[in-house]
């Protein structure tokens, strides 16, 4: 076997859901109380139990950070879904084939209950799926605005950018089978918000983590259905080698389908204004802090273009299009920034947490 391919082919996740058979739980004796018990009034038979880490006080204490587990007596079906924080030391290693047996441990660990790990492993079916690659970037203003400024189908996507930290892009569909949602945001930030004190105290591990985080940027892209699953990881099954061993090249494609590079090598050669017709095109785009979604939209709140001048329409926000390349490009050098990011998100070879450093020979 190619062990260097058969390891460039595996893929990581920050949270994940799955379903399988309720019968691979076992309550601890002693917390059973953790748990929400539903019993057939008529029949006096145990329905189902539920643990959310995030429904009490009691149990947000015990667990910091995202735990769901629902068993099903009648149904014989239970669903888990948690974060990678489950892997609590290791959490940077995040979910892979080769770590989601350990989060299946650390429950018992954490005397919540005990898996069947061996058959969960086996018979597990996923149906929610955030990927997750961190790279080596430190996300800065100009990176933010290069990303806000070239999306490629501004109709397509709807799109949220926090300053200075993240930025969100999300599929403007109502079909939840076809909703998929890209968030790109300051790892080394997020690590240290309040949110997280309590999960880092709880690794015994948190100056190491932080520091693994420094100047890193986190991409997620958010996989909630089954349909979606297979489609963006193309596969056949959800199964546990199916969703780890998918599409190696998912988040390149991802950013591929949102973000261009200008077309335009010569942008930087080029005046910005060479025409009356050139400054109003600029100040438009200045007005609507060089938001095409938003020009587009009160042109036709306007009524500009009448409803049989779609053509005229599409020719002038084609117009609006290219000077924002070309401004884009000279101000904050947008072409090498978009191609940069997409050399480290094809990069396969890049060091893991733990991993020991290259030693010169």
């Amino acid at each position: 076997m190619n062990t260097e391919l058969d390891n460039n082919s595996k893929l990581y996740y920050d949270t994940v859901r799955f379903t399988t058979s309720s019968e691979y739980i076992t309550l601890i004796t002693g917390n059973e109380s953790l748990f929400k018990h539903e019993v057939d009034i008529e029949t006096g038979e145990l329905k189902s139990i539920e643990f959310n880490s995030r429904s009490n006080s009691i149990n947000r204490d015990k667990i910091p950070f995202s735990l769901y587990i629902r068993a099903n007596m009648q149904s014989r079906k239970m669903t888990i879904e948690f974060s990678s924080k489950l892997l609590l030391e290791d959490y940077p290693l995040l979910i892979s084939e080769d770590t989601f047996p350990q989060a299946l441990q650390n429950m018992e660990r954490l005397g919540i209950c005990i898996l069947d790990i061996e058959s969960i492993t086996k018979d597990c079916k996923f149906n929610k799926l955030h990927l997750t690659k961190d790279i080596d970037m430190k996300l800065t203003e100009n990176i933010l605005n290069s990303l806000n400024l070239c999306t490629g189908n501004y109709r397509k996507r709807t799109w949220k950018y926090y300053e200075g930290e993240s930025i969100c892009f999300k599929k403007d569909v109502k079909t939840k089978d076809c909703k998929e949602e890209l968030n790109i945001y300051n790892k080394e930030k997020e690590i240290q918000t309040t949110k997280n004190k309590a999960f880092l105290k709880m690794t015994g591990n948190a100056e190491k983590i932080i520091s693994y985080y420094k100047n890193k940027t986190r991409f997620e892209l958010k996989m909630e259905s089954i349909r979606k699953i297979k489609q963006k990881l193309k596969i056949t099954d959800t199964s546990l080698h199916s969703v780890m061993r998918g599409n190696p090249d998912i988040l390149l494609e991802q950013f591929d389908d949102i973000f261009t590079s200008s077309t335009n090598n010569k942008a930087t050669d080029k005046r910005l204004i060479d025409s009356i017709g050139d400054y109003g095109l600029y100040n438009t785009l200045r007005y609507h802090n060089f938001d095409l979604k938003k020009v587009e939209q009160e042109i036709k709140d306007l009524g500009v273009y009448g409803s049989q001048s779609r053509a005229a329409l599409s020719r002038q926000m084609k117009k609006l299009k290219q000077m924002l390349h070309t401004w884009s490009e000279q101000n904050i050098q947008s072409n090498s920034i978009i191609d940069s990011i997409r050399n480290k998100l094809a990069d396969k070879n890049d060091k893991r947490y733990d991993e020991p450093p290259d030693i010169a020979c």
